[in-house]
């Protein structure tokens, strides 16, 4: 009986072994099912449709840029001519003034009397010219007598004008109907000849002037458009040469421009702003993708490319100039047939799976 409980003992202990061998042996396949079945869920959850393009070499418009200034083609400078002191100031800058306004008074006492001084010497010539002509008609003098007589006339009449013209420098009229642009004096102040007093210019006849390099001397013709930027705006307009300079700055090696602006008057555009002129000079080929396409990630530019398998991958990229105010020139990073993820950036990140739609 003893041994037959043992049988059954060891009997029952090698079916225990067994089972339990069995289920080590089952159990990694088991799991490494589950692991398996989890992530293709998981990657099949997180599939997203997106807007994307296929890069490519496109020909597009060669452009040169030059930085230049908005000028006003009608201004003046007004300098004094006589010595004195401010004694009428009623504008200030950014006044508008008409043709012809007073703009400033000089007092000054000397000028004064020297126009009288040489007026009086002036009237006494005459006077004394015109006796010694009729002496001379009745041969009472001789010819020198009258030609010294007439000289003398002649002298103090052209200081009488020049008088006449000093005192006319005690008031400042403005030569041309514009705003002023820039004023150096006020009541009171004293001034010499020579000294700038202000600065009128029109703003509504203005023209954009560069300095471009020589080498692009004969792709700048005449009544050509030019797409100008003004940075104080942020606007693009359109402008036209109206003068090619034909004569090269010996020290930069460059030539001047001028550029008339169109519709100035409906951009705010002023004297003075500083933009950029883009001229064009050829085509070329170059990789280019909507600005919406490139981001930055910790402080690299790039993009998303998809590869075959759908996988969301970063690739850094240099960007170049923008295009047509919708597209940015790659100058370095994508190669052609890349796919180029275009829509939904800020909901991805690297390894995400998604599905391109490709559009044009």
């Amino acid at each position: 009986m003893a041994k037959l409980n043992i049988k059954t003992y060891k009997r029952r202990f090698n079916l225990k072994f067994l089972f339990a061998l069995f289920l080590l042996l089952t159990l990694p396949v088991i799991f490494s099912g589950c692991a398996k079945k989890q992530i293709h869920i998981n990657q099949t959850k997180h599939i997203f449709k997106v807007s994307s393009i296929k890069t490519g070499y496109k020909i597009i418009n060669k452009y040169l840029s030059s930085p230049g200034n908005v000028y006003s083609l009608n201004s003046s400078a007004i300098s004094a001519h006589i010595m004195g002191y401010i004694v009428y100031d009623p504008l200030h800058s950014g006044e508008f003034v008409r043709k012809g306004e007073l703009l400033l008074k000089i007092s000054a006492p000397a000028i004064g009397s020297k126009y009288f001084a040489a007026k009086a010497d002036y009237l006494n010539a005459k006077t004394t010219f015109e006796r010694m002509k009729r002496l001379y008609k009745e041969n009472s003098i001789s010819k020198q007598s009258f030609d010294n007589a007439n000289m003398s006339y002649r002298v103090a009449k052209a200081n009488l004008n020049e008088a006449l013209s000093y005192l006319n420098y005690k008031n400042i009229y403005s030569p041309l109907t514009g705003e002023i642009t820039q004023k150096n004096v006020s009541d009171g102040n004293l001034v010499s000849p020579g000294q700038m007093l202000l600065t009128i210019q029109n703003i509504n006849s203005i023209i954009f002037k560069t300095n471009v390099n020589v080498n692009y001397y004969r792709t700048l013709l005449k009544n050509t458009n030019v797409n100008l930027k003004i940075n104080s705006i942020d606007k693009k307009i359109q402008g036209r040469i109206i003068t090619v300079v034909k004569s090269a700055n010996p020290y930069s090696h460059t030539i001047l421009v001028r550029i008339k602006i169109l519709s100035p008057s409906s951009e705010s555009i002023l004297p003075g702003m500083y933009g950029v002129a883009y001229f064009k000079i050829g085509q070329t080929k170059a990789i280019i993708i909507p600005i919406s396409a490139v981001f930055r990630k910790l402080g690299i530019s790039g993009v998303y490319i998809v590869n075959k398998r759908g996988e969301v991958m970063f690739q850094p990229v240099k960007k170049g100039p923008v295009y047509n105010n919708k597209y940015v020139i790659i100058l370095n990073g994508l190669q052609p047939g890349l796919t180029v993820i275009t829509s939904g950036i800020n909901k991805l990140e690297s390894g995400d799976y998604v599905s391109p739609v490709f559009r044009e």
